[in-house]
């Protein structure tokens, strides 16, 4: 494992390398842009102070990201090209680049959506479920289109066009979903270590698995994902606190319990395992050949990092069956491996977890050792006995034997 740890930290910092000096990040042609949303209209050479682009009609044509870089969605700025006319009212818009995962975010890059927006006066509300629609399982990324609207449109209607505009006071985030995320998560981590001691108590580790697929999985919509990683290592943080709430609690936990995050809050994991409960007789796999399988989920995440990396894409690297199924949104690809993930735990017990997922590789290459986990015959991974740590979900049903 520590031999894998260090192929695993090369491919990482080459990648890195790399993809900053061969793909470090193009400009989007705006002037296309334009011409795709006023094709009649011709905008002069773009200025400076603040940056624009300006019509004979008085028209004006933006980059939000040149007036708000800091405003940011769930995984970095959503750069969009707006016009406004001399009147301050927004002529048409059209998103040039963002990170966010696409099977949220895949209805608001639609004309359809984007339309609301045509028309709209730099004082509207800008406001989700207000005057905006929200789009379920993409709040985050929402709010952050409709805010990055909202003040590049007023201080380019105020210092350009010399409009009076609205002048709000910073408000709160009105977002609970941090909070909610990181109560589960104590709930689950202070029962982890009772159940370490108490056997009676092992039954609410079913509470929580069930609470991960209600609440992380489809209200909050937000399972931890390689691709928060990503983000992280392609500096790509968000303005979410739900994000950092994961971010950190699953660091935690990693540092204190290994797979903790597996055994105990993984929704697909916990769907996963619910399955593997059905009264079907499981398949009897030779542990030699396991033993081989469960490493082909190192290979796919050494691949994934390379790839992801080296192109600086991190929508590259989603294959996980888990942003599939909790958005409600993917390929006939993602949804027949997800299909398949699920069906295969009636005779694997937890397939995915064993062999694909790339968070339980993540998350087995820094596990501890513990010597407690001996594994028994109800083992939800299977493990064999006294199996290596990184295999380890923490469910603490053979720790109390040991």
């Amino acid at each position: 494992m520590k031999r894998l740890r260090i192929y695993l930290l090369a491919i990482t910092l080459l990648s890195l390398a790399a993809g900053h000096f061969l793909f470090s990040e193009k400009r989007s042609d705006e002037i296309e842009s334009i011409r795709a949303i006023l094709p009649d209209v011709k905008f002069s050479e773009k200025k400076d102070n603040p940056s624009y682009f300006r019509s004979e009609e008085g028209l004006v044509a933006f980059n939000t990201y040149d007036i708000v870089p800091s405003i940011r969605g769930y995984a970095g700025p959503i750069k969009t090209l707006v016009v406004l006319t001399p009147e301050g009212r927004i002529a048409g818009i059209k998103i040039l680049d963002h990170k966010e995962t696409k099977n949220y975010i895949h209805y608001m890059e639609t004309p359809q959506y984007l339309s609301q927006f045509t028309g709209k006066s730099v004082n509207d509300l800008f406001e989700v479920d207000k005057d905006i629609d929200g789009i379920t399982r993409a709040t985050v990324s929402v709010e952050a289109l409709a805010k990055t609207l909202k003040e590049s449109s007023r201080n380019i209607a105020s210092n350009v066009l010399g409009l009076e505009v609205l002048i709000e006071g910073k408000k709160t985030p009105s977002g609970y979903g941090w909070l909610i995320y990181s109560l589960l998560f104590c709930f689950a981590f202070v029962f982890y270590y009772v159940t370490r001691r108490s056997e009676k108590m092992l039954r609410i580790r079913d509470i929580s698995m069930i609470a991960g697929i209600l609440i992380i999985g489809l209200y909050l919509s937000s399972p931890f994902s390689i691709l928060h990683i990503f983000n992280i290592l392609l500096l790509r943080p968000s303005s979410s606190l739900l994000w950092y709430a994961i971010i950190i609690t699953t660091i935690l936990s990693i540092m204190l319990a290994g797979r903790f995050y597996c055994g105990w809050l993984c929704p697909f994991g916990a769907l996963s395992e619910f399955i593997g409960r059905l009264p079907f007789r499981k398949w009897s796999i030779p542990s030699e050949m396991d033993d081989k399988w469960r490493n082909l989920k190192y290979l796919l995440l050494g691949s994934i990092i390379f790839i992801v990396l080296f192109s600086r894409r991190a929508e590259f690297g989603n294959y996980e069956t888990y942003v599939t199924l909790f958005s409600f949104h993917g390929n006939y690809l993602t949804w027949t491996l997800a299909g398949i993930s699920l069906l295969a735990n009636i005779r694997i017990e937890r397939f995915w977890c064993r062999y694909l997922c790339p968070v339980a590789a993540l998350t087995g290459l820094f596990s501890r050792k513990d010597s407690g986990y001996v594994s028994r015959n109800d083992c939800p991974m299977a493990n064999k006995i006294n199996p290596h740590i990184s295999e380890c979900i923490r469910c603490n049903r053979c720790y109390l034997k040991s």
